[in-house]
């Protein structure tokens, strides 16, 4: 299903603003608007959303610098962010969303979990919308937060699950370095021992990371993790369009695990499933969270909560709120 046009329009007036705001902050208003859309609001919260978001945007730099054949020369240059956005625009127009982001995305790749998987969610939304100047705009945010993160390509017979709880157990006290999210997650790729330490299962599937993206969050209820959630249905999305699954997915996997060490990392406590005869009642009740939230978090969460059910049918996907 595509976007409502009053979405479409509202996007348009959100694409003067930066990617950015304040010190490194994501500008959310585009998701959520896609979100909100999509789980079905109406205008009048797509207007309030936007009302209550614009205040605090920065407008995007200008015309573009210079015709770029290198996108990559970009990349850390918030001064050439117009030239990269301008490069992304282009080949989508040229190629279409499919061909370019199957050209773009293996470059991008390495970096999946730069800025707490904010420029692969970014990307993921326009997808999903199939807006092309939100694709555009998610690529240049990708690139222009590009940050890798050193682990170890060594894999371990050990499956994810029991991955994440031996990892836990030899980094069980990380401090936590000053900054945001992305600060912390480096500081973990800075311990002692960390890159001699596996952390690739030999056998990799999205499911399995959807499962303990899921787990994780839910058994601690962090921030950080909570983007684990909405950076995986973000990779479910993009998937399809990369050449390589296997390199996504591991990629996300090494991101998706140094985000839990960047936690301390926290106990991850045991949920029960949701019982069936709920699950009507708690779809209605994750919609209305989101309708009646001014948090682009909450709103993100509930829009991922319910796509992931959906596709997975794992209805503990239904207790991100409780």
């Amino acid at each position: 299903m595509s976007i409502t046009r009053d979405c479409a329009q509202l996007l348009e007036t959100a694409g003067r603003y930066h990617v950015h705001y304040g010190d490194r902050l994501a500008n959310h208003l585009p998701m959520v608007l896609i979100a909100l859309d999509k789980m079905g609001a109406g205008p009048e919260r797509l207007q309030h959303a936007f009302d209550r978001s614009e205040p605090h945007l920065q407008l995007r730099p200008g015309s573009p610098v210079e015709e770029l054949k290198d996108v990559d020369l970009c990349r850390n240059r918030d001064d050439l962010f117009p030239s990269a956005l301008h490069y992304y625009e282009r080949q989508l127009k040229q190629h279409g969303i499919a061909e370019c982001l199957r050209r773009e995305l293996p470059s991008l790749l390495p970096s999946i979990a730069t800025a707490a998987f904010h420029g692969l969610i970014r990307t993921a939304y326009g997808i999903d919308a199939r807006h092309l100047e939100e694709v555009a705009m998610g690529l240049a945010y990708w690139n222009l937060d590009y940050h890798t993160l050193s682990a170890s390509s060594q894999r371990t017979p050990r499956p994810a699950a029991e991955v994440i709880a031996a990892l836990a157990k030899q980094f069980s006290d990380i401090p936590l370095a000053p900054g945001n999210i992305a600060d912390h997650m480096h500081a973990v790729t800075g311990q002692p021992g960390w890159m001699d330490t596996p952390i690739q299962p030999q056998q990799l599937s999205l499911e399995d990371i959807a499962s303990v993206a899921l787990t994780a969050y839910l058994g601690s209820k962090d921030f950080t993790l909570l983007h684990g959630v909405t950076g995986c249905h973000a990779l479910r999305l993009i998937l399809p369009y990369c050449r390589d699954r296997e390199v996504a997915l591991r990629y996300f996997w090494q991101g998706l695990v140094i985000a839990y060490l960047s936690t301390g990392p926290k106990i991850i406590q045991p949920v029960a499933p949701a019982e069936n005869r709920h699950i009507s009642q708690k779809q209605a009740d994750i919609q209305n969270r989101a309708f009646n939230s001014d948090d682009d978090h909450v709103i993100k969460l509930a829009y991922s909560a319910l796509e992931e059910f959906h596709y997975y049918g794992d209805s503990k996907y239904l207790q991100v709120f409780d």
